[in-house]
C-alpha cells in the first residue's frame, strides 16, 4: 500500500503537497500559516504586552495555542509580561491614590 505525500484542493482539485499552507494554483487555504517566532517580531510582542497591558492577552493566548513549542514558549513570555504589566498599574493606582488622599486627610 503506498503513502501519498499529497492532497487534493477542494476547489480546483489540484494536488498539492501534504503540509502546504495553500493551494497554489486557486488561492484555497488548507491551514493557518505558523506565526512567526522572529526576533523582531518577539520584541514586538513583548513590548505591545508590557505597554498595553490587556490587549497582550490575545497575542498571548494565540501562541500559546501553537503546536511550535517555540511559540509556546513565547506566548508564556506575554501572559506573564501582561500579568506583571496590569500588576504594576494596580499598584502604582493604588500608591497615587493613597498619596493624593492621604494628604488631604480623606483616607
Amino acid at each position: 500500500m503506498e503513502v501519498s505525500s499529497q492532497q487534493q484542493c477542494p476547489t480546483c482539485h489540484t494536488p498539492v503537497a501534504l503540509n502546504a499552507n495553500f493551494c497554489p494554483q486557486c488561492g484555497h487555504k488548507f491551514k493557518e500559516p505558523p506565526l512567526s517566532t522572529s526576533v523582531g517580531r518577539q520584541l514586538f510582542l513583548y513590548l505591545f504586552s508590557f505597554l498595553l497591558a490587556p490587549l497582550g492577552l490575545h497575542f498571548a493566548f494565540k501562541y500559546i495555542r501553537q503546536p511550535d513549542a517555540k511559540a509556546r514558549t513565547i506566548g508564556i513570555i506575554i501572559l506573564l509580561l501582561t500579568i506583571v504589566a496590569i500588576a504594576l498599574v494596580i499598584i502604582l493606582t493604588k500608591t497615587v491614590y493613597s498619596s493624593i488622599y492621604g494628604s488631604l486627610g480623606i483616607l
